[in-house]
C-alpha cells in the first residue's frame, strides 16, 4: 500500500509500504479514503521530535476491511473517524482520564528509547 513516510526533518515521500495486519485481537484495518495533517505530524516534520522513520497520518476516515475477534462495535463496511487521540481505555494512564499518554495505543514507540 502507499503511505506517506517520514524519513528524517523535513524529508517525506509517498513510499509503498507492507500492507497491515491484525496483531491485537483489538484491532481493526481501516481502508483510508480521506486524511489530513495535523500540529503533531509538523512537530514530526520540523524534527522537534526525536524519532525514526515512521508512517504519518493518525487522524483519518475510512471503512473497515477487518477487525479482530475481540471487536465488537465494528464490522467489514462501516464508515468510522479515527480521531487523535487513539486510546485503550483500560492502561493507568487511560483510567486517570489521560488518553493521550495511553500506553498501549503505540507499544513499539512507547516510552524512552534504550541504546
Amino acid at each position: 500500500m502507499k503511505a506517506l513516510v517520514f524519513h528524517g526533518p523535513r524529508n517525506v515521500s509517498v513510499d509503498t509500504v507492507d500492507d497491515p495486519k491484525l496483531k491485537d485481537s483489538r484491532d481493526a484495518i481501516i481502508r483510508v479514503t480521506s486524511t489530513a495533517i495535523c500540529g503533531s505530524d509538523l512537530h514530526i516534520y520540523n524534527g522537534s521530535l526525536p524519532t525514526s522513520p515512521m508512517v504519518l497520518g493518525h487522524e483519518f476516515m475510512g471503512i473497515v476491511e477487518e477487525v479482530g475477534r475481540g471487536v465488537g462495535n465494528l464490522k467489514r463496511g462501516d464508515r468510522v473517524v479515527v480521531p487523535f487521540p487513539v486510546a485503550c481505555g483500560t492502561c493507568f494512564f487511560c483510567n486517570h482520564a489521560l488518553p493521550g499518554h495511553c500506553e498501549n495505543s503505540n507499544p513499539e514507540h512507547y516510552g524512552p528509547r534504550v541504546a
